[in-house]
Protein backbone atom coordinates (compact mmCIF):
# COMPACT_ATOMS: atom_id res chain seq x y z
CA UNK A 1 0.00 0.00 0.00
CA UNK A 2 1.15 3.77 -0.41
CA UNK A 3 0.94 6.28 2.52
CA UNK A 4 0.95 9.54 1.46
CA UNK A 5 3.35 12.01 3.67
CA UNK A 6 2.31 14.38 4.78
CA UNK A 7 3.44 17.80 6.59
CA UNK A 8 4.49 17.58 10.36
CA UNK A 9 2.31 19.73 11.20
CA UNK A 10 -0.50 17.61 10.10
CA UNK A 11 0.65 14.69 12.69
CA UNK A 12 1.10 16.48 15.72
CA UNK A 13 2.48 15.35 18.98
CA UNK A 14 -0.40 15.60 20.94
CA UNK A 15 -2.02 13.38 24.42
CA UNK A 16 -5.76 13.42 24.38
CA UNK A 17 -7.47 13.53 27.98
CA UNK A 18 -10.47 12.07 26.51
CA UNK A 19 -11.37 9.36 27.36
CA UNK A 20 -9.61 9.92 31.14
CA UNK A 21 -8.93 5.78 30.35
CA UNK A 22 -6.92 6.55 27.14
CA UNK A 23 -3.68 5.88 26.46
CA UNK A 24 -3.21 8.98 24.98
CA UNK A 25 -3.60 8.03 21.75
CA UNK A 26 -6.72 9.15 18.98
CA UNK A 27 -7.67 6.46 16.60
CA UNK A 28 -6.01 8.19 13.43
CA UNK A 29 -2.62 7.67 15.81
CA UNK A 30 -3.47 4.13 16.86
CA UNK A 31 -4.35 3.23 13.08
CA UNK A 32 -1.96 4.71 11.70
CA UNK A 33 0.79 2.87 13.86
CA UNK A 34 -0.91 -0.54 12.33
CA UNK A 35 -0.81 0.54 8.72
CA UNK A 36 2.99 1.17 9.12
CA UNK A 37 2.89 -2.44 10.71
CA UNK A 38 1.41 -3.78 7.96
CA UNK A 39 1.86 -1.81 4.71
CA UNK A 40 4.02 -4.03 3.03
CA UNK A 41 1.59 -6.82 3.47
CA UNK A 42 -1.92 -4.76 2.38
CA UNK A 43 -2.48 -4.77 -1.05
CA UNK A 44 -5.31 -1.85 -2.12
CA UNK A 45 -5.88 0.61 -4.67
CA UNK A 46 -6.90 3.38 -2.59
CA UNK A 47 -3.77 5.85 -0.99
CA UNK A 48 -3.91 6.49 2.63
CA UNK A 49 -3.91 9.54 3.92
CA UNK A 50 -2.43 9.51 7.66
CA UNK A 51 -3.01 13.07 9.12
CA UNK A 52 -3.70 13.12 12.57
CA UNK A 53 -7.16 14.84 12.02
CA UNK A 54 -8.38 15.13 15.91
CA UNK A 55 -5.18 15.84 17.42
CA UNK A 56 -4.74 18.43 14.90
CA UNK A 57 -8.11 20.35 15.11
CA UNK A 58 -7.91 20.19 19.16
CA UNK A 59 -4.54 22.07 18.85
CA UNK A 60 -5.37 24.73 16.56
CA UNK A 61 -8.03 25.76 17.87
CA UNK A 62 -10.73 23.48 17.01
CA UNK A 63 -10.40 23.75 13.48
CA UNK A 64 -10.25 27.34 13.69
CA UNK A 65 -6.52 27.72 12.47
CA UNK A 66 -6.42 24.78 9.69
CA UNK A 67 -5.23 27.09 6.62
CA UNK A 68 -2.29 24.65 6.65
CA UNK A 69 -4.28 21.39 5.34
CA UNK A 70 -6.27 23.15 2.90
CA UNK A 71 -3.25 23.81 1.43
CA UNK A 72 -1.97 20.39 1.62
CA UNK A 73 -5.20 18.85 0.45
CA UNK A 74 -5.21 21.50 -2.20
CA UNK A 75 -2.29 20.19 -3.40
CA UNK A 76 -2.90 16.37 -3.90
CA UNK A 77 -3.21 14.50 -6.92
CA UNK A 78 -6.79 15.40 -8.12
CA UNK A 79 -6.42 11.84 -10.44
CA UNK A 80 -5.67 9.47 -7.40
CA UNK A 81 -7.83 8.13 -5.02
CA UNK A 82 -7.44 8.22 -1.35
CA UNK A 83 -8.95 7.09 2.19
CA UNK A 84 -8.40 7.89 5.54
CA UNK A 85 -9.79 7.50 8.93
CA UNK A 86 -10.98 10.28 11.38
CA UNK A 87 -12.20 10.09 15.01
CA UNK A 88 -13.01 14.08 15.46
CA UNK A 89 -17.26 14.32 15.15
CA UNK A 90 -17.33 16.73 12.46
CA UNK A 91 -14.81 14.76 10.27
CA UNK A 92 -12.47 16.33 8.01
CA UNK A 93 -12.85 20.07 6.99
CA UNK A 94 -12.51 20.42 3.59
CA UNK A 95 -11.49 23.61 1.87
CA UNK A 96 -14.50 24.98 -0.49
CA UNK A 97 -12.70 24.35 -3.72
CA UNK A 98 -11.92 20.46 -3.04
CA UNK A 99 -13.14 18.20 -5.00
CA UNK A 100 -10.39 14.83 -4.09
CA UNK A 101 -12.07 11.25 -3.71
CA UNK A 102 -11.51 10.45 -0.32
CA UNK A 103 -12.58 7.64 1.53
CA UNK A 104 -13.54 8.48 5.10
CA UNK A 105 -13.57 5.80 8.10
CA UNK A 106 -15.47 7.61 10.49
CA UNK A 107 -15.72 6.78 14.21
CA UNK A 108 -17.36 9.87 15.11
CA UNK A 109 -19.66 9.97 12.47
CA UNK A 110 -18.21 12.98 10.20
CA UNK A 111 -17.44 12.30 6.95
CA UNK A 112 -16.09 15.86 4.52
CA UNK A 113 -17.61 19.18 5.46
CA UNK A 114 -17.04 22.36 5.08
CA UNK A 115 -16.48 24.04 8.69
CA UNK A 116 -18.36 27.24 7.90
CA UNK A 117 -22.09 25.06 6.81
CA UNK A 118 -21.57 21.53 9.23
CA UNK A 119 -22.65 22.96 12.69
CA UNK A 120 -25.84 24.99 13.75
CA UNK A 121 -25.90 26.81 16.67
CA UNK A 122 -28.89 26.22 18.75
CA UNK A 123 -30.78 27.26 21.77
CA UNK A 124 -31.80 24.27 24.20
CA UNK A 125 -33.08 23.80 28.07
CA UNK A 126 -31.03 27.07 28.66
CA UNK A 127 -27.75 26.33 27.01
CA UNK A 128 -26.38 27.43 23.74
CA UNK A 129 -24.58 25.23 22.33
CA UNK A 130 -22.64 24.49 18.31
CA UNK A 131 -24.92 20.79 17.12
CA UNK A 132 -23.02 18.56 14.16
CA UNK A 133 -25.46 18.40 10.85
CA UNK A 134 -22.70 17.70 8.61
CA UNK A 135 -22.33 14.99 5.88
CA UNK A 136 -21.37 11.55 7.81
CA UNK A 137 -18.73 9.78 6.54
CA UNK A 138 -18.49 6.86 4.07
CA UNK A 139 -17.58 3.81 6.51
CA UNK A 140 -18.64 4.01 10.30
CA UNK A 141 -16.03 2.22 12.55
CA UNK A 142 -16.49 2.00 16.59
CA UNK A 143 -15.27 5.12 18.20
CA UNK A 144 -12.80 3.36 20.78
CA UNK A 145 -9.73 3.73 22.20
CA UNK A 146 -6.32 2.05 23.82
CA UNK A 147 -6.92 0.51 26.56
CA UNK A 148 -10.51 -0.17 26.00
CA UNK A 149 -12.96 0.23 28.85
CA UNK A 150 -12.49 -2.54 31.09
CA UNK A 151 -15.25 -5.16 32.38
CA UNK A 152 -15.45 -5.45 35.56
CA UNK A 153 -16.86 -8.75 37.02
CA UNK A 154 -20.15 -7.70 39.73
CA UNK A 155 -23.89 -7.69 39.64
CA UNK A 156 -26.02 -6.01 37.41
CA UNK A 157 -27.99 -4.24 39.70
CA UNK A 158 -28.97 -0.96 38.16
CA UNK A 159 -31.67 -1.18 35.73
CA UNK A 160 -30.88 1.74 33.36
CA UNK A 161 -28.24 4.71 34.03
CA UNK A 162 -26.69 7.78 32.55
CA UNK A 163 -23.97 9.81 33.62
CA UNK A 164 -22.67 12.41 31.13
CA UNK A 165 -23.22 15.90 30.19
CA UNK A 166 -26.28 17.36 28.84
CA UNK A 167 -25.48 20.55 27.17
CA UNK A 168 -23.96 18.68 23.93
CA UNK A 169 -27.38 18.14 22.43
CA UNK A 170 -30.76 18.98 23.00
CA UNK A 171 -31.68 15.12 22.75
CA UNK A 172 -30.02 14.07 26.22
CA UNK A 173 -32.20 17.27 27.87
CA UNK A 174 -35.44 15.83 26.58
CA UNK A 175 -34.13 11.78 27.71
CA UNK A 176 -33.48 13.22 31.62
CA UNK A 177 -36.67 15.67 31.41
CA UNK A 178 -38.95 12.39 30.46
CA UNK A 179 -37.31 9.36 32.31
CA UNK A 180 -35.91 10.66 35.49
CA UNK A 181 -39.39 10.30 37.08
CA UNK A 182 -38.77 6.90 37.13
CA UNK A 183 -37.44 5.20 39.76
CA UNK A 184 -35.74 2.55 37.47
CA UNK A 185 -33.70 4.96 35.41
CA UNK A 186 -30.76 6.53 37.16
CA UNK A 187 -29.27 9.59 36.53
CA UNK A 188 -25.70 10.61 38.12
CA UNK A 189 -23.96 14.26 38.78
CA UNK A 190 -20.81 14.05 36.49
CA UNK A 191 -17.83 12.76 39.13
CA UNK A 192 -14.76 10.73 38.71
CA UNK A 193 -13.83 7.98 35.71
CA UNK A 194 -14.06 5.21 38.86
CA UNK A 195 -17.80 6.04 39.51
CA UNK A 196 -18.44 5.75 36.05
CA UNK A 197 -16.89 2.62 35.78
CA UNK A 198 -18.71 1.10 38.24
CA UNK A 199 -22.14 2.36 37.29
CA UNK A 200 -21.74 1.29 33.29
CA UNK A 201 -20.73 -2.32 34.36
CA UNK A 202 -23.54 -2.76 36.75
CA UNK A 203 -25.91 -1.58 34.58
CA UNK A 204 -28.55 -3.68 32.79
CA UNK A 205 -28.96 -0.99 29.97
CA UNK A 206 -27.38 2.40 29.51
CA UNK A 207 -28.58 5.00 28.19
CA UNK A 208 -26.22 6.21 24.93
CA UNK A 209 -27.35 9.35 23.04
CA UNK A 210 -25.65 11.25 20.60
CA UNK A 211 -24.26 14.64 21.80
CA UNK A 212 -22.38 17.13 19.47
CA UNK A 213 -21.45 14.15 16.86
CA UNK A 214 -23.59 11.55 15.70
CA UNK A 215 -22.39 8.79 18.27
CA UNK A 216 -20.31 8.62 21.48
CA UNK A 217 -17.51 6.59 22.83
CA UNK A 218 -20.07 5.59 25.66
CA UNK A 219 -22.45 3.35 23.21
CA UNK A 220 -19.52 1.06 22.35
CA UNK A 221 -18.17 1.56 26.21
CA UNK A 222 -21.31 -0.37 27.56
CA UNK A 223 -21.25 -3.10 24.88
CA UNK A 224 -17.58 -4.02 26.25
CA UNK A 225 -19.33 -4.39 29.67
CA UNK A 226 -22.44 -6.60 28.31
CA UNK A 227 -24.54 -3.66 29.31
CA UNK A 228 -27.22 -3.70 26.67
CA UNK A 229 -26.91 0.45 25.12
CA UNK A 230 -29.56 2.09 24.20
CA UNK A 231 -28.41 4.66 21.41
CA UNK A 232 -30.52 7.55 21.14
CA UNK A 233 -30.36 9.57 17.67
CA UNK A 234 -31.28 12.63 15.63
CA UNK A 235 -30.32 13.97 12.06
CA UNK A 236 -28.58 10.80 11.31
CA UNK A 237 -27.99 7.44 12.68
CA UNK A 238 -24.47 6.37 13.06
CA UNK A 239 -23.94 2.59 13.58
CA UNK A 240 -20.78 0.48 12.51
CA UNK A 241 -21.25 -3.04 10.36
CA UNK A 242 -25.23 -2.42 9.60
CA UNK A 243 -24.46 -5.26 6.86
CA UNK A 244 -23.14 -7.55 9.27
CA UNK A 245 -24.64 -7.43 12.56
CA UNK A 246 -28.90 -6.73 13.87
CA UNK A 247 -28.16 -4.06 16.17
CA UNK A 248 -32.13 -4.74 17.65
CA UNK A 249 -30.73 -8.05 18.48
CA UNK A 250 -28.31 -6.72 21.14
CA UNK A 251 -29.38 -3.03 21.90
CA UNK A 252 -31.89 -0.36 21.59
CA UNK A 253 -31.61 1.66 18.84
CA UNK A 254 -34.16 5.16 18.68
CA UNK A 255 -34.78 8.33 17.20
CA UNK A 256 -35.48 10.87 19.97
CA UNK A 257 -38.86 11.26 19.23
CA UNK A 258 -39.75 7.83 20.81
CA UNK A 259 -37.67 8.34 23.94
CA UNK A 260 -41.07 8.39 25.51
CA UNK A 261 -42.00 4.73 24.45
CA UNK A 262 -38.75 3.99 26.02
CA UNK A 263 -40.34 2.35 29.31
CA UNK A 264 -42.45 0.24 27.60
CA UNK A 265 -39.73 -0.71 25.09
CA UNK A 266 -37.50 -2.22 27.81
CA UNK A 267 -40.39 -4.32 29.51
CA UNK A 268 -40.03 -6.18 26.75
CA UNK A 269 -37.02 -7.14 25.99
CA UNK A 270 -35.20 -10.57 26.99
CA UNK A 271 -32.71 -9.63 28.89
CA UNK A 272 -30.66 -12.47 28.75
CA UNK A 273 -31.27 -13.07 25.03
CA UNK A 274 -29.64 -9.78 24.41
CA UNK A 275 -26.84 -10.06 26.14
CA UNK A 276 -25.95 -13.32 24.68
CA UNK A 277 -26.43 -11.73 21.44
CA UNK A 278 -24.17 -9.23 22.41
CA UNK A 279 -21.19 -11.81 23.43
CA UNK A 280 -21.64 -13.52 19.62
CA UNK A 281 -20.65 -10.02 18.27
CA UNK A 282 -18.51 -8.47 21.35
CA UNK A 283 -15.51 -9.13 19.24
CA UNK A 284 -16.11 -7.08 16.13
CA UNK A 285 -15.69 -3.49 18.84
CA UNK A 286 -11.89 -4.12 19.11
CA UNK A 287 -9.34 -1.99 17.64
CA UNK A 288 -7.69 -5.13 15.94
CA UNK A 289 -11.05 -6.91 14.72
CA UNK A 290 -11.66 -2.88 12.71
CA UNK A 291 -8.21 -2.18 11.35
CA UNK A 292 -8.66 -5.86 9.35
CA UNK A 293 -11.55 -4.70 8.50
CA UNK A 294 -10.51 -1.50 7.35
CA UNK A 295 -7.60 -3.00 5.12
CA UNK A 296 -9.89 -5.25 3.62
CA UNK A 297 -12.73 -3.61 2.65
CA UNK A 298 -13.90 -3.90 -0.67
CA UNK A 299 -14.55 -0.31 -0.79
CA UNK A 300 -10.76 0.54 -1.18
CA UNK A 301 -9.13 -3.33 -1.91
CA UNK A 302 -8.08 -4.37 -5.60
CA UNK A 303 -10.27 -6.46 -7.26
Amino acid sequence: MIIEKVPVALQPKYKSTYPIYSCGYNLEEIYYHYFLKHKDKIQIDRIYLPVFWTSYYIINGYGERISESYTWLNKLDKNKKYFTVVQYASGIYIPPECDLDIIVFTAGGGGLNKKSDCTHIEKFYGYTQHIFHGKRGDIVIPLMCLPLFPSVDCKKDIFCSFMGRYNTHKCRCVMREILQTNPKYQFYDVKGYDEYRSIVNRSVFTLAPRGFGYTSFRLYEAILVESIPIYIWEDKKVLPFEDEIDWSSFSIVIHTSEIEKLPEMLEKVNVEEYVNNMRKIKSLFHIEETFQRIFSSPIISET
